[in-house]
C-alpha cells in the first residue's frame, strides 16, 4: 500500500484480468471485515476491565488501523475504481499522503511497542512495575503518532496539484524529486522509510518474540504453573504473540517487493505478483479482531458481555418486579461487623471485580 498513483495506474494496464479482480474486489472482502472488527476491537479494548497498559497499546493500534482501512476506501475509489476524483483537490492532495502513510508505519510501531512491553514482563519481571503502566502507554503512543507523523510530513512536498492533458485536475508526485531515476529523493526517502518500517521493526518484533517464548519455556520448565493468574497471563502472552507474527509475516513479504520495484516495475508478472503480496499485507490491518477472538479468552469474555447488555436491559425491564421482591429479602439479610467497624454481608465477597492481568 505504499506505493504512488503512477504504480496503481500500471496495475489498471496490465493483461491480467485476475490482477484488476484481485486490486477491486479482494480489498472490499478485507475492508468488509477489518472496518467494522476494528471497530468492536477498539470499544472492547476501552472497556473498563480492558483498560491496562496492554489494552491502551491495542485500542490505539485498532483505531489507527481502522482510519487507515477507510484511506484506503477512498484510495481505491479514487484510483483503483476511478469512479470519483477524490484526491485532486489543494491541501487534500498534500495531506492525504502524509496521513496514510502516517497511519500505515505507525500499526507495526504500536505491536513493537506492546511486544516490547511483553517482553519487559516476562523476562524482566522486576521492572514491570516501573516501564508497564497505563502513563508509560499513553506516552509511547503519543510519542510514536508524533514520530511517524514527523517522518511522513515530508510527502507534503513531494505531492503537488496539476493539469491532466484534458485540462483536469489531478494529484501528482513533483517532477523536482523524481530527478536521477533510482537516487532521487522520492525514492531514497521511500526506500529508507520503508526499511525502518517494514524491514527493522519487524526483525525488531522477531527477536523479541524469540525472547519471550524462550523464557516462556524456561519457566514452564522450572516453574510448574499454578492458579488462574498464571493461566490468564500465559494465554494473553499467546493473544500477543499472535498479532506480532502475523504482523511480521504479512510485513516482510511487501518490503521485499518493494524494493525490487524499481527494476521489475514495468513486467506484468511482476505487478501481478505486487497485486497478490499487496492485498495479502493490508489483512494485518483488518484480521487482528479475529485473533484477539481466536486466541484472547478475556476478549472473548468482555466482547460476549458487550454484545449481551442490549438483551440484558430487555430482560431486566420484564422483571423489575421481581428485582424489587429481591431488594427487599437483602435487606433483611444477616450482617456482622468486620475489623474496621463496618458492615459486610454474604454477597459482598461476590461482588468484588477481578482484576485484569495483563
Amino acid at each position: 500500500m505504499n506505493g504512488t498513483e503512477d504504480s496503481a495506474n500500471q496495475t489498471l494496464v496490465s493483461p491480467y484480468p485476475a490482477q484488476i479482480v484481485i486490486d477491486k474486489y479482494v480489498t472490499i472482502c478485507v475492508l468488509l471485515v477489518g472496518v467494522p472488527g476494528n471497530i468492536l476491537s477498539f470499544i472492547i479494548w476501552m472497556q473498563k476491565r480492558m483498560r491496562h497498559s496492554s489494552g491502551y497499546y491495542l485500542a490505539a493500534l485498532a483505531m489507527n488501523d481502522l482510519i487507515f482501512l477507510v484511506m484506503v476506501m477512498v484510495f481505491e475509489v479514487h484510483v483503483i475504481w476511478n469512479s470519483a476524483n477524490l484526491l485532486s483537490y489543494p491541501v487534500v492532495c498534500q495531506l492525504f499522503p502524509v496521513i496514510y502513510l502516517a497511519m500505515q508505519s505507525l500499526s507495526p510501531c504500536l505491536v513493537l511497542a506492546f511486544t516490547t512491553e511483553r517482553y519487559i514482563s516476562i523476562c524482566h519481571p522486576f521492572k514491570r512495575d516501573t516501564f508497564c503502566t497505563i502513563r508509560r502507554a499513553k506516552i509511547v503512543v503519543a510519542c510514536l503518532a508524533t514520530g511517524c507523523f514527523m517522518l511522513s510530513a515530508v510527502n507534503a512536498y513531494f505531492f503537488y496539484m496539476t493539469l491532466t492533458e484534458a485540462g483536469a485536475p489531478d494529484c501528482d508526485t513533483r517532477p523536482s524529486v523524481l530527478k536521477n531515476g533510482r537516487f532521487s529523493i522520492f525514492n531514497v526517502y521511500k526506500m529508507v522509510t520503508d526499511a525502518l518500517s517494514y524491514l527493522l521493526v519487524p526483525l525488531a518484533i522477531l527477536v523479541l518474540n524469540v525472547l519471550v517464548i524462550r523464557e516462556m519455556r524456561r519457566l514452564s520448565r522450572f516453574e510448574p504453573t499454578q492458579g488462574t493468574t498464571t493461566q490468564r497471563t500465559g494465554s494473553t502472552t499467546v493473544m500477543l504473540l499472535t498479532v506480532s507474527f502475523y504482523q511480521i509475516i504479512t510485513t516482510l513479504p511487501i518490503s521485499v517487493v518493494y524494493s525490487m520495484m524499481f527494476d521489475f516495475g514495468n513486467s506484468p508478472i511482476f505487478n501481478l505478483i505486487f497485486t497478490i503480496i499487496k492485498e495479502y499485507g493490508v489483512t494485518h490491518y483488518a484480521f487482528n479482531f479475529i485473533i484477539y477472538v481466536i486466541t484472547g479468552r478475556m476478549f472473548r469474555q468482555e466482547l460476549k458481555r458487550f454484545l449481551m447488555q442490549p438483551f440484558g436491559k430487555v430482560k431486566s425491564n420484564f422483571s423489575s418486579e421481581y428485582n424489587s421482591l429481591k431488594t427487599s429479602v437483602h435487606s433483611s439479610v444477616k450482617k456482622w461487623p468486620s475489623v474496621n467497624g463496618s458492615l459486610h454481608s454474604d454477597k459482598d465477597k461476590s461482588l468484588e471485580p477481578n482484576e485484569t492481568l495483563l
